[in-house]
Formats: structure tokens, C-alpha cells, sequence
């Protein structure tokens, strides 16, 4: 089984949380060192006494030696264990001798278990080792066991008698004292550090609610930019001026200014729809007049002479050509607005289906036509808009081209942007025509709309790309078409 864990991703919990870190880091730090100051007086003290204590048997032993009186060594050393000098009661003695320059037991704590005349019992190597250590001292000494409850510490204190050694005086102290008081001095700090980790949590809560409190309404403000809702815009309440109140004040005034400029791009939006109404209209207007205007003339004529055969097939086929090209203009303009509004989308396979189509426009001709479609199907593109765009570029090319001409359709993915490109090798656009070419109703064809490009000028714009042009007059033109890509979800 595989435990996941989620850590918090919200800014506010990981600044309480550094907080309580750091507060924690910082209370666990000095515990430590007051911890290890603590042992380190508590043993200090602890080994004056060792030593003050070897110090008040050896005081009176130089003359109990000389004299073999061994029974008043032992007194001194149950005297000493019974009143230990400086009131130091908490301190336990372990054991307590008086040794002779060879190492043999004068006197002993132990008398038992240590008879007078023979070497003390050495019931480990470490207390082996001990004893050759205490047995090489010559000024006041200190020996150390491990550390621990059940460990311990020697002060040592040679006796001399006019610069002559007359043996050692050893007392041992238990470490469990010391080990005790550094116990509880450990336990204080543990408790202060829990009591400031929970204080420095409801600090950095505190701290972090009032910081991040405008820095998550600025972050949903810039959410609802981005779905564009700029009227669910709050402003953000400032109640200091310190660097969290001017960064408050400055998105307030960003976003006031972008509210202002929404609405001005909106303003703008509509009056450029309506220059582009007033032109195409315009246009229609003008496009369709002109037609209309001739077809007027012949019914008015065929009605002066509606018996007249010669003015019947002269007049016809001008009236069926007008026809046509209203119908084409507003076919056209339909065309157009359906496909504008479509929203539908397929991956880039969905092109498959103009190949036959343009092939059946070439119909017949000597023209090589050739298809590189590297989209890939990983990308999703609304279908009849880009269907549209590839139509029309081709549909132009293929009337352009001459006889053995060549036009080519190639798409391929480019990092977030999907390229389709148009090209041939026809007679080029003459450089005063490439300002009008998606210009409304602009034509160079004799039955053209001029409404082919336009439309594909719409389209790609429609769907927030760019179209370029490159053309030389006698060697062919391309059109580039750059769009963002969608990938599909998997």
C-alpha cells in the first residue's frame, strides 16, 4: 500500500508554519546549550566536592600513616561519608580509600569486601585501567567513568610528608545526581520550548492571517481578471501604510484602471463594429446596386417591348448574371456569419476532408498539387473555421496558377502555435494591391466577390492569429497562417 502525503500549499499556513519552525528551532537551540552549560557547571561543582572531600582525608592522614594507625584513616574516611563538609547532602558517595604508594588498601569504605593489606577489587579492566591511573597521580586529580545514572567521577589527592608520597586518597562520587538535576534542568526547557512553539504558532497564524489576508483577495482580484469578470473586482480594504498597504493601494489602482480600460476596449469594440457594419454595408449596398440597376433597365426595356425575341435573349442572360452575383454576395456574407459563430472542434484530421474537395476544384487541370499535413492528431482546431481559411486560400491559388503551375498546402506544429501555409508559383500580387487585399468587396477577378479574403482575415482573427503574405510579382505568393494551439485532453 502507497501512503500519500499532502503537505498544505496555501502561503498562509506555510508562513505559520515557518514561524513555528523557526520559533522551534530557535527555543530547541538555546534549550541545548542551557542544557549543556547546566551539566557542565553541575559537574564542575560536582568534582570540587570530589576533590574537597579527598582533600579532608588527606588533610590529617600524613600523620596516621606514619604511625600505622589505620583504624584512624578508616574514622576519616566514615567521617567524611557522614558529614559531608559544605552540607552537600544531595551528594552520594560511592566509595571512599586510602591507598599506599604500591597500590594496597590502608584504609576503605568497604573494609569487607576490601581487607587492610591487600590491593582493592578491580571487578572490570575499566576499573584495572582506573586504578593505574590513580595510582600515577601526583597533584590533585580528577577520574571520569561514562556518563549516565550509573556513572561516576574520582577525586583523586595524593598524601605527602616532607615531599615524600605516602599514598592516595580516592573518593567516588555517583554521576546520578548530577544526572538527575540535568534531567529536570532538561525537562523545564522541553516545556518552554512546547510553550513557545504554541505561542509562536498563534503569532505566525496572526502574523500570516493579517499579510496574506490582502495578498489572497489580490489573488482571486487577478483570478477574476483572468476569466475577465473585472466587475467582481473588490477593492481591497488598507488600513496601514506599510509595504502591504501600498502594494493593497497599487492593485486597487490596477484594478480601477483596468476596469476603466475594459470598458473603454468595449467602447471601442462597438464603434469598430459598427465602422465595420457601416463599410460592409456599404459595400453590399454598392455591390448589390450596381447589378440591380442594369436589371431595372432591361425589365423596364422588355416591358416597352415584351414582343421583341432579339431584346428577350439580349436581356436574359444579363438578368441571370445580375441575379447570380447578388446571390454569390449574400451566399457569401451567410457563409461568413455561420462560420464566424461555429465553435466546434476536431483534431487536425478533420483537414483530410478538403483534399478531395480541392482536387475535384482542379478538375482536370495540369496543376500539381501538393498536401503536407503534419499537425499532428495531439491538437484540437475548430473545425469549419480552419476548414474555411484552407478552402478559400486554396480555391484563390488554383484560379491564380497557369497550366503546369504548382500550389502546395503544408501545416505543422511550431512550440504553442499550429502553422498552416497556402502557396503557389502564379503571377504574384503587384505591390498596390497587397494594402486592399482583405479589404471587403476588393477584387482583381471578373466574377469575383472580393469577399474570399476578407473572409479568411475574419476568421483568423476570430480565433486571435495572424496572417502573413509574401508575394513577388511573376513568382508566386504564400500566405502564412499562425494560430494558438489546443492540445487534446487526455
Amino acid at each position: 500500500m502507497t501512503w500519500l502525503i499532502h503537505f498544505p500549499k496555501g502561503l498562509s499556513v506555510k508562513f505559520a508554519l515557518t514561524i513555528t519552525a523557526v520559533v522551534a528551532g530557535v527555543a530547541f537551540t538555546i534549550g541545548a546549550v542551557i542544557v549543556t552549560l547546566d551539566w557542565q557547571r553541575f559537574q564542575g561543582e560536582l568534582e570540587n566536592k570530589a576533590l574537597l572531600l579527598a582533600h579532608s582525608v588527606a588533610v590529617t592522614a600524613p600523620e596516621d600513616i606514619l604511625q600505622s594507625d589505620y583504624w584512624s584513616l578508616y574514622k576519616s574516611l566514615k567521617n567524611m561519608a557522614n558529614q559531608i563538609p559544605g552540607g552537600m547532602h544531595d551528594t552520594r558517595i560511592l566509595t571512599g580509600m586510602v591507598l599506599d604508594p604500591s597500590g594496597i588498601v590502608l584504609a576503605h569504605l568497604s573494609p569487607n569486601d576490601n581487607p587492610l593489606g591487600m590491593p582493592p577489587v578491580r571487578s572490570s579492566k575499566f576499573e584495572t585501567r582506573l586504578f593505574a591511573a590513580a595510582s600515577e597521580v601526583r597533584r590533585p586529580a580528577i577520574l571520569r567513568s561514562r556518563i549516565g545514572e550509573g556513572g561516576f567521577l574520582e577525586g583523586v589527592v595524593p598524601i605527602f610528608s616532607d615531599e615524600k608520597l605516602l599514598g592516595i586518597v580516592r573518593v567516588r562520587l555517583s554521576y546520578k545526581e548530577l544526572y538527575l538535576k540535568t534531567q529536570r534542568s532538561a525537562l523545564v526547557i522541553i516545556g518552554l520550548t512546547l510553550a513557545l512553539v504554541v505561542l509562536g504558532s498563534l503569532l505566525g497564524a496572526a502574523i500570516s492571517r493579517r499579510m496574506i489576508k490582502p495578498l489572497a483577495a489580490m489573488t482571486e482580484g487577478m483570478e477574476a481578471v483572468g476569466r475577465g469578470e473585472l466587475n467582481n473586482i473588490d477593492p481591497i480594504l488598507v488600513n496601514n501604510d506599510d509595504e502591504l498597504g501600498r502594494l493593497a493601494a497599487t492593485f486597487n489602482k490596477m484594478a480601477k484602471e483596468m476596469v476603466e480600460k475594459k470598458s473603454l476596449e468595449e467602447q471601442i469594440a462597438v464603434s469598430e463594429k459598427l465602422v465595420a457594419l457601416g463599410r460592409i454595408s456599404a459595400g453590399v449596398a454598392h455591390e448589390v446596386n450596381n447589378p440591380l440597376a442594369g436589371m431595372m433597365n432591361c425589365i423596364d426595356t422588355l416591358k416597352k417591348h415584351p414582343d421583341d425575341p432579339k431584346l428577350v435573349e439580349r436581356y436574359l442572360p444579363l438578368l441571370d448574371k445580375g441575379l447570380n452575383r447578388i446571390k454569390n454576395i449574400v451566399e457569401s456574407l451567410l457563409i461568413e456569419l455561420r462560420i464566424e459563430e461555429s465553435e466546434g472542434t476536431d483534431n487536425s484530421t478533420s483537414l483530410e476532408d478538403l483534399r478531395g474537395i480541392v482536387e475535384s476544384e482542379i478538375n482536370g487541370r495540369n496543376i500539381d498539387f501538393v498536401w503536407d499535413n503534419h499537425m499532428g492528431e495531439d491538437v484540437l482546431i475548430n473545425r469549419r473555421r480552419v476548414q474555411q481559411i484552407v478552402l478559400n486560400l486554396l480555391k484563390n491559388s488554383i484560379q491564380a496558377v497557369p497550366d503546369c503551375g504548382v500550389v502546395k498546402f503544408r501545416t505543422f506544429r511550431d512550440g504553442d502555435c499550429v502553422i498552416l501555409e497556402v502557396s503557389d508559383n502564379g503571377p504574384g500580387i503587384p505591390a498596390e494591391y497587397r494594402n486592399q487585399l482583405f479589404d471587403p468587396f476588393f477584387t482583381t477577378k471578373a466574377n469575383g466577390t472580393g469577399l474570399g479574403l476578407w473572409i479568411v482575415y475574419r476568421l483568423v482573427e476570430s480565433m486571435r492569429g495572424v496572417i502573413e503574405v509574401e508575394s513577388e510579382v511573376g513568382s508566386g505568393t504564400q500566405f502564412q497562417i499562425t494560430l494558438p494551439a489546443v492540445e487534446v485532453s487526455t
